[in-house]
């Protein structure tokens, strides 16, 4: 069954690929429409989720953020599915870096460089055009997809441009692995960590989990720690921002670099909530008085 959804989707994502970029937005808006409209794409979620981080907005700026997410979403998944053909000119018109300073800097004194980041803006295009951007070897830790055939095609047009994906599972052994350049780890934090393994902070008005790799791979390697916010700054155009955490990670008190992670992913959704992924369960457990609750919440 994994094949036949797989070989009956891959025409119409192609078709969706090598749309120009006009057409591929007036494809969106009309889609747009129908998910939000017509589908109602998990609308319980993204509204339990933005009715918990911004208590004091009202209805009508809720109603407002949450149109805009979605025109937002739909934009990103047919720009997503634009990287099985997008072009390396393409995507250097596209995406920028306002200040590589901050990582060119740890490359010319031969230091490895973390980038931790969140799924805030378009971050495959990003994964994919850094390589053109930066002198490191890019290497970006992912999650596997479910469906065999689906991960590979993700996989190829990831790696196309010589990035080196790992998955999660892999990552400790491929991450220690002795390298003659420097790299950049590229981490996306801001899933929902597993209670018992996780860093607990605040995060947008609520008790949140977050996975510790960062925080493990950086002390104990005292890798310098960069946090990266890719900015929509246009249709189509976004651009990344670095801010240092950390040039020191294992002088630093247990948890500090995941906090300051969260506290800055935190700044940039409050100027912009659009472009995070509020249909997300970021929020699928709870603590409570020190305890673990699962909400399990529907959609």
């Amino acid at each position: 069954m994994q094949a036949v959804g797989y070989y009956i989707s891959l025409p119409f994502l192609y078709f969706i690929s090598v749309l120009p970029f006009p057409l591929l937005y007036l494809l969106s808006d009309f889609c747009y429409l129908i998910i939000y409209y017509v589908i109602g794409y998990r609308k319980k979620v993204v509204r339990t989720n933005l009715r918990n981080s911004f208590p004091e907005k009202s209805e009508a700026e809720l109603r407002a953020i949450e149109k805009d997410f979605y025109k937002y979403i739909v934009d990103f998944f047919l720009e997503m599915f634009k990287c099985l053909t997008i072009s390396k000119e393409a995507l250097l018109k596209r995406v920028s870096i306002e200040n590589p300073e901050v990582v060119l800097e740890l490359y010319k004194n031969g230091q490895n460089c973390i980038v931790s980041t969140g799924h805030y803006g378009n971050h495959e295009w990003v994964n994919q055009v850094l390589p053109f951007l930066l002198p490191f070897k890019i290497k970006t830790v992912y999650r596997v997809q479910h469906n065999t055939y689906f991960d590979r095609m993700f996989l190829d047009f990831r790696s196309k441009y010589g990035v080196e994906m790992i998955s999660m599972e892999e990552a400790s052994k491929k991450i220690t692995k002795a390298e003659k350049d420097p790299f950049l780890l590229l981490l996306a934090n801001d899933q929902s960590a597993p209670p018992d393994r996780a860093f607990w902070t605040m995060f947008l008005n609520q008790e949140t989990s977050f996975f510790i790799g960062t925080e493990i791979f950086a002390r104990r390697f005292n890798i310098p720690v960069v946090y990266g916010c890719i900015k929509r700054v246009g249709r189509g155009q976004y651009k990344a921002v670095f801010d240092m955490i950390s040039d020191a990670p294992n002088t630093l008190p247990k948890g500090d670099i995941i906090a300051a992670h969260a506290q800055k992913l935190e700044r940039d959704i409050k100027m912009d909530p659009s472009p995070w992924m509020w249909s997300h369960k970021r929020w699928k457990y709870k603590k409570v008085n020190g305890q673990y609750i699962d909400l399990n919440y529907k959609e």
